[in-house]
């Protein structure tokens, strides 16, 4: 069983800890930061949280912590997720990298920082004090943030990917909710004979349309087997039949006219926004929108209660587990080159406090992964349906795009995105997958034994 197996394993066990879960101990003065230094400490932190309501949340957590540690001033800088990426990785090589960053879990960004040696190890203020910090934290979403037994991060949120879809909609035309591939294919057909488009899809930042081959190619295949693939220097090397085959399910469904015109011309905002002005009657996305569908987000007052979500439905005859989610968990680490790591740790601790975190989930309606953070009395239903999902979710299957190496996660988004066009087969996207693969593994080991030329 690999390392992401144990932690979707345990995850599904632990999380009702979140949910109804009582207060851990409060927390104690080992929480607070050092005292106030007669020149201000100032710490950058950088997010993707750039839209309401969550920037307006992590501001008032800012703001906060500096009412009550008045020699520590925070400047947050909120970029667009897709711009972060890039800019993160730039930010990490210049002279003045910032202090506290937003990082996915994963190969493609948190393990390649802690390789890298971008990343502070948080091991020993997580386990001072009888580990209270550490005990705050939701464990199985902690563990993806673990390497080699030590500590270099703290996960905040869990995202899961689901349909949603517009209940008024579904109720007018009496259509029911899939169970199946099948089912989901001649609900399309129903969709769009009524003269609507089925599914808003808009991919101008490539991984969005991702999601639906990795969820097939889970079905197909099994997590477990898709996971062996992603560690560059493993066994896996993308050579399984089941791959190929989940793109070509992927193209045949695009192929019906179930999305809208041009989703790799349309951004995802846009897409969003198809969904909730009524154009689209499905949105494949995360729980990340759950927010911006409610008061308080960007969907205009009239559609706050017309929309619920479902899962990806089963593919009966495949390998993998039929109900599993799509999900991981994302969060926030220290740089390893930052002058202040004791006032960027006393940030994350208090950020990380129950009631900064319930603060969140009001403001958020998200699956905060704080111990005792979620309740019955300030989860909103489909965030109360949502952890009930996790509840009882048999495996939770981590994300294609996160898990892979991040120049094999481009060639499979990019090839994704050439499959719409029309310009590469399934076929020939796996081919470039395997043999980008095989150019990392070769580069990695070269540079482990200190060859000259390692890398591209």
């Amino acid at each position: 069983m690999t390392r992401y197996s144990v932690w979707a394993t345990v995850m599904v066990v632990l999380i009702m800890t979140i949910v109804l879960g009582g207060c851990p101990k409060a927390p104690t003065e080992s929480d607070a930061a050092p005292g106030p230094a007669a020149t201000p400490v100032k710490l950058n932190l950088w997010t993707i949280w750039n839209a309401e309501p969550r920037i307006s949340a992590l501001q008032a957590i800012v703001d906060q912590f500096q009412q009550q540690n008045p020699g520590i001033q925070i400047q947050v800088t909120a970029l667009e997720p897709d711009a972060y990426k890039t800019r993160i990785g730039v930010a990490l090589g210049s002279s003045a990298p910032p202090d506290i960053y937003f990082v996915w879990s994963g190969e493609k960004m948190l393990r390649g920082f802690i390789r890298g040696g971008n990343t502070a190890d948080l091991t020993e203020y997580m386990q001072a004090d009888d580990a209270q910090w550490q005990s705050r934290i939701v464990p199985a979403s902690l563990e993806p943030y673990v390497h080699e037994g030590r500590i270099w991060g703290i996960p905040f949120l869990l995202q899961c990917t689901f349909f949603f879809y517009n209940t008024e909609m579904f109720d007018k035309h009496g259509w029911e909710i899939p169970e199946t591939w099948d089912e989901l294919i001649a609900l399309c057909r129903k969709i769009k004979a009524a003269g609507i488009t089925p599914i808003a899809l808009g991919n101008v930042q490539k991984w969005p349309a991702h999601h639906f081959p990795f969820v097939l190619s889970q079905r197909l295949l099994g997590k477990q087997a898709c996971e062996a693939q992603f560690d560059p220097l493993g066994p896996g090397d993308y050579s399984a039949p089941e791959f190929v085959r989940a793109l070509e399910m992927f193209a045949d469904f695009y192929a019906q006219g179930f999305f809208n015109d041009s989703p790799n011309g349309t951004t995802r905002e846009n897409a969003r926004a198809l969904f909730y002005s009524g154009k689209t009657a499905m949105f494949y996305t995360g729980t990340w929108d759950l927010s911006r569908l409610v008061e308080g987000g960007e969907a205009p007052e009239e559609f706050w209660d017309k929309w619920d979500f479902f899962d990806f439905p089963a593919l009966p005859g495949g390998k993998g587990n039929q109900h599993a989610l799509a999900g991981s968990p994302d969060g926030y680490v220290i740089s390893s080159a930052t002058p202040h790591l004791e006032q960027a740790v006393a940030f994350l601790k208090f950020m990380t406090t129950v009631e900064q975190a319930r603060g969140f989930v009001d403001a958020c309606q998200e699956l905060v992964q704080v111990m005792g953070a979620v309740s019955e009395d300030n989860a909103g239903p489909r965030l109360a349906k949502y952890a009930r999902i996790v509840e009882q979710a048999e495996e939770i299957a981590p994300w294609m795009d996160t898990m892979m190496e991040a120049s094999v996660a481009d060639e499979y988004m990019n090839g994704v995105q050439a499959l719409l066009d029309g310009r590469m087969t399934p076929k020939q996207i796996m081919e470039a997958v395997r043999q980008r693969q095989a150019r990392v593994k070769e580069q990695m080991l070269a540079a482990e034994q200190g060859e000259p030329g390692a890398g591209e």
